[in-house]
């Protein structure tokens, strides 16, 4: 996999782009992560399409899922 800087400037530029769209978002992605991720809990994720679909899902955090969230949230930092 090769490194192609133009694209990770348009995904710099994306992820600002939501950033401003959603200043909450990454509020609750810090507070999540600075206290929930522990084994045990429970991730829900549900989505609502405007034709009103519903798709609901979670998953209870295991060692190894903690282990690669707070990998990727040092990585981050």
């Amino acid at each position: 996999m090769g490194f192609n800087p133009f694209q990770l400037m348009q995904f710099q530029e994306m992820l600002e782009t939501f950033r401003q769209n959603h200043p909450k978002f990454p509020l609750f992605l810090q507070a999540v992560g600075s206290h929930a991720i522990q084994e045990g809990t429970i991730i829900e994720l549900t989505v609502k399409t405007p034709d009103e679909k519903n798709y609901c899902t979670n998953l209870r955090l295991t060692s190894s899922d903690v282990e690669l969230l707070q990998g990727l949230l040092n990585r981050n930092t």
